[in-house]
């Protein structure tokens, strides 16, 4: 319990909670003695209840510091930093992190869906998801998930969607296209690679005939070249200063641009598997040494869609 005594000319709050020893405060007045000793006692009675206030760090910073920490240790680090940043553009980014409720995630995905497909959308979601986990188990806030209360978006359909040479001819030479994007899209074209492994190539990885990507998707990669993609990256002003990100806003800018419907970077990469099966005859094990897939049925969607007369074109060579 809380006493105050007067002591000469000063006042003496004293506090006397079990289990704690006794804590005592000299003030010029009774009043502010009452007030420490009132507040002292509620504090303490709180804590052994196991209620103490917590100051929940606000979403930006502990973001910032999951980036530095957590992120930067995975193979998939720039792909998650980039969409972490993205976050931080958000207005719920300044809320403490046990005020993001699932509502808020909620509205954020709704949003994201008219943009995104539902599977980019879910690989985002499960990044908070692993962020919120890291906040409880690793760091020891006393959050709840907010992800997990929300409804998942359904995987889109998969798409088939290739560029057109008209299309393709539109953003290599469309006066809206810089220098730096003309070059990635071509380079895409050439190698189907993935926007992420375009981004880490540099020259002193080019041997031979292969470019050798250190961290890719899921491990180091050793990409097959033909003779115009050498070319393409041996001209490029490697390695390309600019984040996954605004490569893909600024294709989906160019698209709308030059009125091509419905075209995502991604397009550029399956223009390229299709003609590695369609026009240099290769298999589906060759194409996926060159596409970097471990599963033949990312393959096998493009393959199905492969006009009968170019099968028979190819039963056809003698």
């Amino acid at each position: 319990m809380a006493t105050i005594r007067k002591m000469r000319n000063k006042w003496q709050g004293m506090i006397r909670v079990n289990g704690h020893p006794t804590i005592t405060k000299t003030f010029i007045s009774k009043t502010d003695a009452t007030r420490w000793a009132n507040l002292t006692e509620v504090k303490l009675r709180r804590e052994d209840a196991g209620i103490t206030k917590i100051k929940f760090p606000k979403f930006e910073d502990v973001a910032r510091r999951y980036i530095e920490e957590i992120s930067i240790l995975k193979k998939c680090y720039a792909d998650e930093r980039s969409k972490i940043l993205q976050f931080l553009q958000e207005a719920w980014a300044v809320y403490p992190i046990n005020r993001i409720m699932p509502h808020t995630i909620n509205k954020w995905k709704e949003n994201a869906l008219k943009t995104l497909a539902g599977g980019s959308v879910n690989r985002k979601l499960d990044v908070i998801s692993s962020m919120y986990t890291t906040f409880k188990r690793e760091w020891g806030y006393p959050v709840e998930n907010p992800v997990l209360s929300i409804r998942r978006p359904k995987k889109s359909v998969p798409r088939d969607r290739r560029l057109s040479n008209e299309e393709i001819d539109k953003l290599l030479r469309g006066n809206r296209t810089s220098p730096m994007m003309k070059s990635i899209i071509e380079i895409s074209l050439e190698t189907g690679m993935r926007l992420s492994e375009i981004l880490r190539a540099d020259h002193d990885r080019i041997d031979g005939n292969t470019l050798v990507i250190p961290i890719a998707k899921t491990k180091p990669r050793v990409i097959p070249l033909t003779h115009k993609a050498k070319k393409l990256l041996n001209e490029a002003q490697l390695p390309f200063k600019i984040s996954k990100w605004q490569v893909s806003k600024q294709f989906r800018k160019l698209s709308v641009g030059y009125g091509i419907k419905e075209a995502v970077f991604h397009d550029c990469r399956r223009n390229a598997l299709t003609n590695f099966m369609k026009d240099k005859g290769l298999n589906v094990p060759e194409t996926m040494k060159i596409a970097g897939h471990s599963d033949p049925r990312m393959l096998l969607r493009i393959y199905n869609n492969l006009e009968a007369h170019h099968v028979a074109e190819k039963l056809n060579k003698s």
